[in-house]
This record gives structure tokens, sequence and C-alpha cells, in this order.
């Protein structure tokens, strides 16, 4: 299984962090239904029964360094499909294609410095596990929203945000199982951001 280990130092663990508190809301460890989940935990069961599929748009949204810090915003098209994998348990796949624009200072692979305004593009992919009760309040096929994050240099975020809130409530487990985020520029290189750890950067 691909979800024991988050490598590659704090911008990895906060990356979860943030996707858990502010795309899935609610985090409840130790829940009784854990056990029911599948073990195949870096990708989703697509031969079960298909719950929704939908798109969202996002913007001004914080991308962080491999050492945690704030290194770019992202702008991005979010595909969310979920599936049905047993009694109040569903696996989502969270694609994310888009572009990012940098601030100045530390790489977000640590090994040297990038310009502010440095463009490029990214791809990104989630796996999660959640426990719930299927409550829709958008939706369930087509582009359902746009959010802004307005997100700031120093990762405060004031702005709204996606969350399977959206579509489940209340929320009693939640677990990203499988993490992936691949940044690249043209001229500047390509970072690597996954459950594994890291590699690569983008540099001046």
């Amino acid at each position: 299984m691909k979800m024991s280990k988050v490598g590659g130092g704090t911008g990895a663990v906060r990356r979860i962090l943030v996707a858990l508190t502010l795309c899935v809301g609610l985090l409840v460890a130790g829940s009784p239904h854990a056990a029911a989940v599948p073990t195949d935990l870096d990708s989703c069961p697509t031969n079960r029964p298909t719950l929704y599929d939908v798109t969202i748009g996002n913007t001004n949204v914080a991308d962080f360094a491999s050492d945690g810090h704030v290194w770019a915003l992202d702008s991005y098209l979010q595909h969310v499909q979920v599936w049905k994998i047993g009694q109040k348990h569903y696996c989502f796949r969270i694609e994310y294609n888009g572009t990012w624009t940098s601030f100045a200072g530390v790489s977000p692979g640590g090994t040297g410095t990038i310009s502010e305004g440095l463009t490029g593009t990214f791809y990104g992919l989630r796996i999660l596990r959640l426990t719930g009760e299927f409550n829709p309040q958008y939706p369930l096929s087509g582009h359902v929203a746009d959010f802004d994050w307005q997100c700031q240099s120093d990762g405060t975020c004031t702005g709204p945000r996606p969350s399977p809130a959206m579509y489940f409530s209340p929320i009693t487990n939640a677990n990203i199982t499988w993490s992936e985020f691949h940044a690249t520029s043209a001229a500047n290189g390509t970072w690597h951001d996954t459950t594994y750890g890291y590699s690569g950067d983008i540099t001046d």
C-alpha cells in the first residue's frame, strides 16, 4: 500500500493537512467503519456504482513547498469522481490540472531560488476515502461551482473552498490515501511532491 508514509519533510505533511482541513472540512480518526474500506488505497474501484462526477474551478490557491512555505499560487480545474464502495463508504478520485504563478524566494524543492511571477503548469491527483451520509447540495454532474480561495504568500486564505460537505453531511471519517503533484516550467525544471516524497525542483 502507498499510504503508510508521507515523506520529504514538512511541505508534504503541510500539503496533506491543508487538503484535509480545507478540502475535507472534517476528519474524525478511529471511525468504527474504517475496517470495512478496501485495502487498495492508491486508486478507486471504478467498477462500483458512480455517485457523482463533477468539475470545480479554483483560483488563488496556496501551493506549499518542501519546507512548508508558500512558493506559488495555483489556478486549476478540479475533476471529482466519487464511487460508493460500501454502506456509507465512498472513494474520491480528485484530479487537478492548472497553472501556477511563483512568489520570489526559495524554490519549491529547496535547492535554489525562484523569481517573482514565473509561471508554469501542474497536474495533481488525490485519492480520498470517506465515511458519511450522502446529502447532496450541488448537482451530480457537470461544472458545479467556482471558488476563489484568496490565499496570500503567508498561507492565509480568506475565500471559500470546495469541500465534500457539498455532498455529505455528517462526515464521520475522511482519509487521503494517495497524493501526487507535478509542477513544471518549460525552462526551469519540474518539481514532484508525492506520498513517497519529493524529487526535482524549479529554479532560476
